[in-house]
């Protein structure tokens, strides 16, 4: 079994590999695979996002200070 992982949909992977030899392998590891397609932010970009909140509520609170 493979995991593949790509931050965009597998129709724009012909436009991000421009091979034609790349398209027909990604083709053929599609062609019996069970796809998912999942929304919404990774987990890394939502604690990217808290720390960057927690620093800003940090940095306000010391120049309010």
């Amino acid at each position: 079994m493979a995991h593949v992982s790509l931050n965009g949909p597998s129709a724009s992977w012909g436009k991000i590999f421009d091979d034609p030899m790349v398209a027909a392998m990604l083709d053929r590891l599609l062609h019996r695979s069970v796809v998912f397609n999942i929304d919404g932010d990774s987990y890394r970009v939502r604690m990217h996002r808290a720390r960057s909140e927690k620093l800003r509520k940090g940095v306000v609170r010391t120049q309010n200070a």
